[in-house]
């Protein structure tokens, strides 16, 4: 077949001049027939023998949003014998020689739609200056120009990394010139044919120019961060949001771009960021508090804050604190120290953190005087921690009238360890040692001859850690515990693993401060969230009686939900498991013997009619605060129809949080929990944006409607000039807070290397366990199906 050829009325290379746009051409291809896969090759196509001249312009247009979805061209033959394609476009969309725009952006940004469009990316290119600024400005396809191979092997002999190369010496171009009477920029050039295939609909998302990281994106990264999701899962999930990969707008990769340019924003000026961000917080909210020390080098080793709700909370609930240090909580491997209480609904809450660089005594030391500055030197009752030597020589030190307590499940996990492989699997003993230990209802008398006795029995007298934690017996045993006031809300730092547990919900080993701090926003609102849905259920709901006792009935009128259930139990047991087997006068107090006969054993309560004072032998309410089974038998006798004040502790009712509190220096502590105005009304705005789409969803009249509202608005925005573009700095800054401003001299921590730090020394009995979980493979050497392989085989022999 002869092919036609065409000769161009222009050099496709040659310098910018006046005169026709494009040279005529002789299409192979009827302009009826689209281009809908541009990777067929063109000798499946069927090519007419005698061709006609057309216009470049095919006469029938297809609507803007076609284009977009489904990119159409024309494809030529030049006369060396190579293939062209000119791309379909409406003409108030396609770029012409002569057009004036008044500014060089908007003319790019009409270059760009054209090419998003026609499917193909573009890049800047050769620009010339003046003194009075750009005068010429070059727009180019992105496959222009040629890569040259650089060889498999660099210099020093390394194999290079395989990278493809978009690179196919396209010609495609458009160029503008300045007017120097009106300042406006003119098209003096624009070549349209590209020597490649132009985007496939499938392949429109990869394109440089159809993807954006719009707000709407960035947004939902940043969001989802505060929730320990990083940029990949996030890509995902947006997916399920918009339907469909092609509707995203844009990679995976660059969403973990912004992710990485996030953190590259924060990198150096972490430390000072953080620290001027409290500042800023703290003259916004007066109830917050926050303190910082450097160290001799100025980088950042020691670090607290508490906010107005933690302060106030303290207040309330402060009488016992559990306290130990998690790990792997940020990028510089210092240690997260949260102060973990108890509040009305028995859950865990945060009275403040600290992040230390080191887990010395003096470390301790500087954080726990901190946090009593910034509770107005209020010490609690009771501190628990595990037996970690340096912190007990700082609570010595800082606390005074705080009673120190030892974890108890620490302790005892201990036991199969020091009492040797014969014993730690005795049953019978581990039962016996579990009873000792565990009783709260006994005296420490009868601890001390339950345990000597079991120390005679299993040959422990004469075993040095046995020894040990009997001297210290007033720090962990329960019993010793019984008479003090709540004494028994805390035994175990389970509460702090807990909240340590939670907040590794939260963050990563490599997250920044900046990063951590927004992770611990969101994990302070997670549980300050469940504490308001616990309390309006515990006013705004009725619990379901099992007597019809008016003990019970107050009790639910008072109580949280959680401490009635457990007053409930108490008064059940007091029902049907008790009974008064005597009672006797003395000097108008009546002490009643009280059975338990679930138990077997007999508890001796005192009654004073006058004033309805009741005291039990068990000791439950010094313990937890609520009225004992045998207390409650013995009232219930005596016909009394609600729980005496005494006996109703006010951090137990549903009011507790209720009080008003100010701190030393009369600061209301609560305004940290206020919502601002802009947060609010973006909360509203998306509510409405989700609820008109369900509304509209079922109607595609009623979605177009909406859509076509939506871009109005958008449209009305940029012409009255109210959408400001914002820079790169500017877009950061909205996400992580300000740049780093002050003369503040602060650096970033230096990486830490504590004891829990990933490598940690791992104990036999642990060891054991995680290789028992491996699964066996076959040693090469031996043949043997075991734990080892040939590298480490038992039975090799070294030569």
């Amino acid at each position: 077949m002869e092919v036609p050829t065409a000769v161009p009325t222009t050099d496709p290379i040659e310098p910018a001049k006046e005169g026709p746009a494009n040279p005529t051409r002789v299409s192979t291809v009827p302009t009826t027939v689209p281009m809908e896969s541009t990777t067929e090759p063109m000798e499946h196509r069927t090519v007419p023998t005698a061709p006609t001249p057309v216009s470049t312009v095919p006469t029938e247009q297809p609507t803007p949003i076609e284009y977009i979805r489904s990119p159409r061209a024309e494809t030529y033959l030049t006369q060396d014998g190579t293939r062209e394609w000119i791309p379909y476009c409406v003409e108030d969309k396609k770029p012409r020689e002569g057009m004036v725009f008044k500014t060089l952006e908007k003319a790019i940004e009409f270059y760009k739609e054209y090419a998003v469009i026609c499917g193909f990316d573009v890049r800047s290119a050769t620009v010339y200056k003046n003194s009075k600024g750009i005068i010429q400005k070059y727009y180019l396809c992105s496959r222009e120009g040629i890569l040259e191979s650089e060889g498999n092997y660099d210099k020093k002999g390394k194999r290079r990394r395989k990278r493809n190369s978009k690179r196919v010496g396209c010609k495609a171009r458009i160029i503008w010139n300045l007017n120097n009477e009106d300042g406006e920029y003119k098209v003096t050039k624009f070549f349209e044919p590209h020597n490649h295939c132009l985007a496939s609909p499938t392949s429109m998302p990869y394109l440089r120019s159809s993807r954006k990281m719009t707000m709407v994106h960035k947004n939902f990264v940043n969001n989802n961060t505060r929730m320990n999701i990083g940029p990949t899962k996030s890509f995902r999930l947006f997916k399920e949001n918009v339907g469909s990969y092609d509707n995203v707008g844009a990679t995976m990769k660059d969403f973990m771009n912004f992710h990485r340019d996030l953190k590259e924003h924060i990198k150096g000026d972490d430390a000072k960021m953080l620290i001027e961000n409290f500042i800023r917080k703290r003259d916004v909210f007066n109830g917050f508090y926050f303190h910082y020390a450097p160290d001799e080098n100025d980088h950042v080793s020691h670090l607290f804050w508490a906010d107005a709700t933690s302060r106030k909370n303290y207040s309330l609930f402060g009488e016992m604190i559990s306290f130990d240090c998690t790990y792997d909580s940020n990028t510089y491997s210092m240690v997260l120290a949260p102060f973990t209480g108890v509040y009305h609904h028995k859950s865990c809450i945060t009275f403040g953190v600290g992040l230390l660089s080191k887990e010395d005594a003096q470390s301790f030391e500087w954080l726990f005087r901190t946090f009593l500055n910034a509770m107005g030197n209020c010490e609690p009752r009771y501190l628990i921690t595990d037996q970690d030597p340096t912190m007990k020589v700082a609570i010595n030190e800082v606390f005074v009238n705080t009673r120190h307590r030892l974890c108890f499940w620490h302790i005892m996990k201990k036991v199969p360890e020091k009492v040797g492989p014969e014993l730690k699997q005795d049953e019978d003993f581990l039962k016996l040692l579990n009873e000792c230990v565990w009783d709260m209802e006994q005296e420490s008398e009868e601890f001390e001859a339950t345990w000597n006795s079991l120390m005679v029995q299993y040959n422990l007298v004469e075993n040095g850690w046995f020894q040990h934690m009997f001297s210290i017996r007033e720090h962990w045993i329960p019993c010793y515990f019984r008479d003090l006031r709540l004494g028994g809300i805390l035994r175990t730092t389970s509460r702090s693993e807990s909240e340590n547990s939670f907040f590794n919900n939260f963050t990563n080993p490599h997250v920044t401060l900046v990063e951590f701090y927004m992770r611990f926003e969101s994990a302070m609102d997670a549980q300050r969230h469940k504490q308001d849905k616990l309390n309006t259920e515990s006013i705004h709901s009725v619990p379901q009686f099992i007597t019809p006792l008016p003990l019970e009935k107050h009790a639910a009128e008072v109580y949280t939900r959680k401490m009635f259930y457990m007053f409930q139990d108490e008064v059940y047991k007091a029902c049907f498991r008790c009974g008064i087997s005597s009672i006797r006068m003395e000097e108008n107090i009546e002490i009643a013997q009280v059975m338990d006969h679930s138990r077997q054993k007999t508890s001796e309560v005192t009654f004073n009619s006058g004033n309805l004072v009741t005291s039990c032998s068990c000791k439950l309410f010094e313990r937890l605060g609520i009225l004992c089974k045998h207390a409650i038998c013995v009232l219930n006798a005596r016909q009394v129809t609600k729980i005496p004040e005494y006996y109703i502790l006010d951090r137990w009712k549903k009011e507790a949080t209720k009080r008003p509190i100010f701190d030393m220096h009369g600061n209301f502590l609560e305004e940290c929990r206020k919502m601002n105005t802009t947060t609010k009304m973006l909360g509203e705005i998306w509510s409405e944006i989700f609820n008109c789409v369900g509304l509209a969803e079922g109607n595609e009249e009623n979605l177009q409607q909406f859509l076509d509202n939506l871009r109005d608005f958008s449209k009305n925005l940029v012409e009255k000039g109210k959408c400001v573009p914002m820079t790169k700095t500017q877009e950061m800054e909205l996400f992580v807070g300000p740049s780093a401003s002050s003369n503040l001299n602060i650096q970033n921590p230096i990486p830490s290397k504590n004891k829990g730090k990933r490598h940690r020394i791992v104990g036999e009995k642990e060891a054991a366990i995680e290789q028992s979980q491996k699964p066996k493979r076959k040693c090469k050497a031996c043949g043997a199906y075991d734990y080892h392989d040939s590298r480490n085989c038992p039975n090799k022999t070294t030569t």
